[in-house]
């Protein structure tokens, strides 16, 4: 039956490329929205209108560290591909996801949700952000303005939407327009308390059939969004013969700009693959770059859409090797190093000699990294540690601020093979060394085009952010019938996980710390306005003499470390953290809070009745858009704390706080205007 069904795809193919040959199609271009206009047009069929093969539930066998899997988003007939998401700089509970979003084969742009709670609940709509179509680039930056960056719904241009409330409004803005299309678009923002580019707002893409047709452009804005630069062409000294794809910006601890994109030499539009990476940088804040060069010969990408042949897998999705890169800066030992990743097929080229013999049909992820700017670079080393022959591919990249640790989401088949695929994460807390690898998925599935768009497509690529120690993964699968966003959100800790930790060094203004424990953490320090702090365990005691000034950020979790799974295949699951509603339930016996001032500009202040004994849980909650943030805080001979909400929109805000000893809950209202 499996080699019937192969012989008809097969078929299918053939018949496929037998009509892209007819007419023109240029496929340098990798956006759905082009793909699906040509089969509006005649010129390809659209995917076929077959339901995926159902999802193996796979359970808990081999999944270490992991949370069980949350749908973003659902309804009928809704999809969504080419997830984005970002952690919020000030609380790494709070966290923006984009990613393309249809109603069959309706386009209803990208959509931007977010999650106040942790990941586990989201808020959004499936109708996107203004302007928007698709190619989805979400950020968030110091001062909590919230960008996605986007293809326009008019014409192939470059916009970006921008929201100073969590989503609840979005302004958009133009950011380039040119008579070609300005494709597969990456966006970013400078958070580095260090860099004199603090704030800056970048974009990239790719200009197909315009002024600088194949190359890659760059546009900034020092205005938080509001206005860009013209664009400047960056990759033309590369000189591929063919064209320039897949662009990724990242930012270094001193305000360094640097982009790294797919070069393609092979000039048969019908074959063409990733052949090396190009890199550039810029030492100004983006108002110039060095000239671009080829940091690595001769790869051998994986990109392949149907009816161009061969394909170099079995998922009969439509596929690309685009690199992704991510900064350590965290202030640790690996400070400043750049880390990039890709999909190769064998084994990637070394000194800019021939690759290596295939192995097989092995496709795996390849991570080079510089200490010195981009100047050199490491050997390529394998990140997946399976044994060769099998499949993993759109690999993203995230280094986390605080802890400096790396993670690396990509589709996995080691565990199933043939068309069938689960999502897989690996992590390193050694500056990529060594690896600890888990499926973070609870499914494996088999992917399948989106239905009722074109070119095989199903998305272009997947995402991940971690900040504090919590890791975000987010992908794409069709375990309901429909191609849908989960995430299944992780505590990564540093490898070293102690029983229990007191704090007592104080953290000055633009330091960070990080501390975790398996059992417990009990702090009397002070946070100086600047400075950042991420503490998670099992148990948080924060004693008299404790103090986070205003200005600073702290983010406490009660998740508990693991310790480090290096050389173990034990399967470990992490302790859960309780799941919130995410709407308020009133309770008629609740005692009312006093809040001071009411109203408020965000910032005020809850005093403690003393029915409270200790560790107590906080909530708050928007009237529209339901829980809006939550912590656990354990403070004895505590008569009231400060929270802060002035990044919220204005409203008013029911607060909710429970006494984990007594049960007792306490209500109160505040307005923000």
């Amino acid at each position: 039956m499996k080699r019937y069904i192969f012989l008809i795809i097969i078929a299918q193919l053939l018949s496929v490329h037998s009509l892209y040959s007819q007419e023109k199609v240029d496929y340098r271009i990798d956006n759905w929205r082009y793909w699906k206009e040509k089969a509006e047009q005649g010129v390809i069929p659209f995917n076929p209108d077959t339901p995926p093969k159902p999802p193996i539930y796979v359970g808990e066998k081999n999944r270490m560290m992991d949370s069980p899997d949350i749908v973003l988003l659902t309804g009928k007939g809704i999809t969504q591909s080419e997830n984005s998401v970002f952690v919020n700089p000030d609380d790494n509970q709070s966290v923006l996801n984009a990613n393309n979003s249809t109603i069959g084969s309706t386009r209803l742009g990208t959509n931007a949700l977010f999650s106040f709670d942790g990941g586990v609940t989201w808020i959004g709509d499936e109708n996107g952000v203004p302007e928007s179509i698709s190619d989805p680039a979400a950020a968030i930056s110091n001062n909590g303005t919230s960008y996605v960056g986007y293809i326009t719904e008019e014409g192939f241009n470059q916009g970006v939407s921008i929201s100073y409330d969590n989503g609840a409004t979005w302004t958009p803005s133009s950011v380039a327009t040119d008579i070609g299309k300005l494709d597969k678009n990456h966006l970013w923002v400078d958070n580095t308390a260090t860099s004199p580019f603090l704030g800056n707002t970048y974009s990239a893409w790719t200009n197909f059939n315009g002024i600088n047709d194949g190359q890659i452009e760059f546009s900034k804005s020092t205005d938080n969004g509001i206005s860009w630069t013209p664009p400047i062409s960056i990759s033309n000294n590369v000189q591929a013969l063919f064209s320039n794809h897949g662009v990724n910006i990242q930012t270094g601890p001193n305000g360094e700009v640097y982009v790294v994109w797919a070069i393609y030499d092979d000039t048969s539009p019908e074959t063409t693959k990733e052949t090396a990476i190009g890199f550039s940088r810029s030492t100004d804040g983006g108002v110039s770059f060095e000239p671009a060069t080829r940091i690595l010969n001769n790869i051998q990408g994986i990109r392949w859409v149907p009816g161009a042949f061969p394909p170099v897998h079995s998922k009969f999705m439509r596929t690309n090797s685009f690199p992704v890169m991510t900064v350590d800066l965290s202030g640790g030992p690996n400070n400043g190093t750049i880390y990039l990743v890709w999909a190769n097929n064998g084994s990637p080229a070394i000194n800019g000699k021939k690759p290596a013999a295939k192995a097989g049909n092995d496709i795996s992820i390849y991570m080079i990294s510089s200490q010195d700017n981009g100047n050199t670079w490491s050997i390529p080393s394998r990140v997946n540690q399976d044994p060769l022959g099998n499949v993993q591919y759109f690999p993203w990249i995230t280094c986390d601020p605080v802890t400096g640790n790396l993670s690396v989401i990509f589709y996995d088949d080691r565990n199933v093979g043939g068309t069938d695929l689960e999502t897989w994460v690996a992590n390193s807390t050694d500056g990529g060394q060594t690896w600890d690898e888990f499926r973070v998925s609870d499914v494996s599935f088999t992917p399948a085009p989106i239905q009722g768009l074109a070119g095989g497509y199903m998305g272009d690529y997947l995402g991940i952010s971690a900040r504090g120690g919590r890791v975000y993964p987010v992908w794409t699968d069709n375990r309901s019938g429909n191609a849908l966003s989960y995430t299944s959100p992780y505590t990564l800790g540093s490898g070293n996980c102690p029983v229990d930790v007191t704090i007592t060094d104080d953290v000055l203004s633009g330091e960070t710390d990080f501390q975790e424990a398996s059992g417990s953490i009990t702090a009397t320090n002070t946070l100086f306005s600047g400075a950042e702090a991420s503490y998670n365990a099992s148990e948080l005691t924060f004693l008299p003499g404790f103090h986070a000034q205003i200005g600073s950020v702290l983010s406490a979790t009660s998740v508990g470390c693991i310790p480090s799974l290096k050389g173990s295949n034990q399967a470990l699951v992490k302790k859960h953290e309780p799941r919130l509603s995410s709407r308020y339930e009133e309770d008629t016996n609740a005692i009312e809070l006093s809040v001071f001032p009411n109203p408020s500009k965000g910032l005020f202040t809850i005093s403690l009745k003393e029915e409270i004994i200790s560790d107590f849980r906080v909530e708050i909650y928007s009237m529209s858009r339901g829980l809006m943030y939550a912590n656990t805080l354990n403070k004895d001979e505590l008569d009231n704390f400060q929270v802060d909400i002035s990044r919220f929109p204005d409203g008013i805000y029911i607060l909710k706080l429970v006494d984990s000893k007594s049960q007792k809950v306490f209500t109160g209202k505040v307005i923000k205007n």
